[in-house]
């Protein structure tokens, strides 16, 4: 339902943009057919990016889906700002005006370096300790718990955390138990996080009593 309804209110902002484009040329109206342009571009954006939200969202955000709709999200801004500069420069160099060129260029430029600048930064979500991550150690610490190895989750994604900065030399500690690194690596946790683990005082706010 959300879907037929971004697709029909873009298909009628663009219908709405190309009327107006269409009016100024027979109107002979310069302004009408910027505004029609820029309408047109701007439901057809939302199109774009409204329909990859809701395709790509689905009950729950994946750190995958998350970064495809970003990178979507920066190369269908990024274009559209592209697809302007480069019209300003050609409409700019057919009326000799250098000023509207060199705008026009600036457009372009602005336009490829803040869009490398987000794909790079999105490229880089998936780096680290992520919110998903975090949670499948603390899953994996719950079922420990099952196994009578009874920790401090909180402790124990703490400690985890410390112990492997990359995520993937967790995993492939847990995936080959032959190596011994996984047994040795919970019985310092018997010692660091045990369940009831002790929480710093300092952690913890006074509360002045009234007697």
């Amino acid at each position: 339902m959300k879907l037929l309804a971004i697709l029909l209110l873009s298909i009628a902002g663009m219908y709405l943009g190309y009327k107006l484009r269409k009016s100024s040329k027979e109107a002979n109206n310069e302004r009408f057919a910027i505004y029609g342009g820029l309408t047109f571009l701007i439901a057809l954006t939302g199109a774009i990016l409204g329909t990859s939200l809701v395709l790509l969202k689905g009950g729950a955000w994946s750190i995958e889906n998350k970064m495809m709709f970003r990178l979507i999200f920066s190369a269908v801004i990024g274009f559209m700002f592209l697809f302007l500069g480069v019209r300003l420069i050609a409409k700019a160099k057919n009326e000799g005006n250098k000023l509207g060129q060199i705008a026009g260029l600036t457009w372009v430029l602005v336009a490829c370096f803040v869009s490398g600048l987000m794909i790079t930064r999105v490229s880089k979500m998936n780096d680290g300790w992520t919110t998903e991550r975090k949670a499948k150690v603390m899953a994996d610490c719950e079922k420990l718990i099952n196994e009578n190895r009874a920790y401090n989750v909180l402790c124990f994604k703490r400690e985890v955390i410390k112990a492997f900065p990359n995520f993937e030399d967790y995993n492939k500690m847990n995936a080959d138990e032959s190596t011994g690194k996984r047994e040795k690596f919970l019985e310092k946790m018997d010692e660091l996080c045990p369940c009831g683990e002790n929480i710093d005082e300092s952690e913890v706010e006074s509360v002045d009593l009234p007697f």
